[in-house]
């Protein structure tokens, strides 16, 4: 076990090291083009060369697009220890200046030893930035490896974007393995299917959405023999989606994790990636423990803060705000994000639970339930559904709710879309704004 991941992460992350060890190896591919370790080491080093350094404790800003040339500069900053903080290639022009006027205030020097500094979602407010070390990542990526063995024969589809912790991760995971990453510029399902059986990809990661997207657009969608896993996470997947998906032979293994803990520290079995009701359990190395319903979670792979505020201690829990629970074998169950709970007249309403249900009726394809503000009840609870063909009757659907919910966690506002709401992550966006503009119909419950 590598106790010192500072010492570790000197090796797993040289892109000169790896061409030493694997230099015909295959580490890069773009539009069909393969970039071997030895190609992409004297690429690197001509980059290392022309890098404009940042001012002394401060970070080296770059749009994190899924390129070739985003990546050599990523691996520069890398071997050369400068810390490096990404910006989201969706932002507006005024978002992104909003983001760096925000760290322009930051004073504070960043801490030796950070390797990244990553923009949290920010679902309420301002995003926040956090900063992971180079020991962080690599604690992350040797805990990973734990459960998904990687080696050079691998291939990693990078299907998310680089600037989010599950796309970082994709990078440096595969230079510790000396495995390759299959670039992926943006998410489209035909697209996906394609690079997934043109690449002999072993490995992917996608958020619920892109799975649902995948299914609805090809119902019948078998994966080559090839592909070893999808790591599914950045939100709760429903079970009928994921049941779907294993039933047509799609190995998921569902992940929980978040940039504050550099990635995931919860991952389903890797022998399990095709049982249906597979749990997630604490990766190795990582702690979790619920504490007045909220999950807390400490290791090696935490974050060292956020910038700007006071350092955590190394052995310090840091406290998700998700609302989950462990059984005694250690199978996390996650309820809902903190910022996703809907309290209704004093009562607690997780989105998740509602959505698994009201995807279970017939007819229902999609699901996304979130709170409207609301003078009495403090919200009310609402659904944006999307139908397998025609929106279904009033009755038919307020029938099934009152067989499965409480009447505080049935949805008492509903309007039929025809694509659920998603955010820049890719996430489904339970913000009441996306509301703005659509007409709600009001359900009535005799009982």
């Amino acid at each position: 076990m590598h106790h010192n991941f500072e010492q570790y992460a000197d090796t797993a992350f040289s892109v000169h090291q790896a061409a030493l060890e694997h230099p015909s190896a295959i580490a890069l591919v773009d539009s069909g083009k393969s970039v071997t370790f030895g190609e992409l080491d004297s690429l690197v080093q001509n980059r290392r060369k022309s890098l404009c350094r940042p001012a002394q404790g401060r970070p080296y800003v770059l749009v994190g697009k899924n390129t070739l040339d985003v990546f050599i500069t990523l691996y520069a900053l890398l071997e050369e220890k400068i810390p490096f903080l990404l910006l989201h290639p969706t932002l507006t022009e005024h978002e992104k200046e909003e983001q760096l006027a925000q760290i322009r205030t930051v004073s504070d020097p960043i801490p030796e030893g950070v390797a990244a500094v990553l923009m949290t979602s920010g679902t309420t407010g301002k995003a926040k930035p956090a900063m992971l070390t180079r020991a962080a990542l690599a604690a992350s990526a040797w805990s990973s490896a734990q459960n998904i063995e990687l080696s050079t024969k691998d291939a990693w589809l990078m299907s998310l974007s680089v600037s989010r912790i599950g796309g970082l991760s994709i990078l440096t995971r595969s230079l510790a393995a000396r495995s390759r990453v299959v670039l992926f510029p943006h998410f489209c399902a035909r697209e996906f299917i394609r690079a997934l059986k043109e690449n002999t990809v072993t490995l992917a990661s996608i958020v619920p959405t892109m799975l649902s997207k995948l299914l609805e657009e090809f119902p019948d969608f078998k994966p080559e023999k090839s592909l070893r896993a999808i790591l599914l996470g950045g939100s709760s997947a429903g079970e009928s989606l994921l049941n779907r998906a294993k039933t047509q032979g799609i190995p998921i293994m569902t992940t929980y994790g978040m940039t504050e803990t550099a990635s995931n520290v919860a991952t389903s079995a890797y022998s399990e990636r095709l049982t249906l009701g597979a749990k997630a359990r604490a990766n190795t190395l990582a702690e979790l423990s619920v504490r007045n319903g909220t999950l807390h979670v400490r290791g090696p792979m935490r974050m060292a803060g956020y910038w700007g505020h006071p350092l955590l201690d190394n052995d310090a829990w840091f406290d998700t705000g998700d609302i989950a629970s462990l059984d005694k074998d250690g199978s996390l169950t996650i309820y809902a994000r903190r910022t996703d709970l809907i309290v209704t007249g004093g009562e607690n309403v997780y989105p998740a639970e509602v959505e698994n249900v009201l995807t279970r009726i017939t007819g229902v394809r999609e699901a996304l339930v979130l709170g409207l503000p609301d003078k009495t009840w403090g919200a009310v609870v609402t659904a944006l559904l999307v139908a397998q063909a025609e929106p279904l009757p009033e009755k038919t659907l307020k029938e099934a709710l009152v067989e499965k919910l409480a009447p505080y966690k049935r949805p008492r506002r509903i309007v039929w879309v025809k694509h659920l709401p998603v955010n820049s992550a890719g996430k489904l966006n339970r913000n009441p704004d996306v509301l703005t503009g659509l007409t709600l119909t009001t359900l009535h419950y005799t009982r």
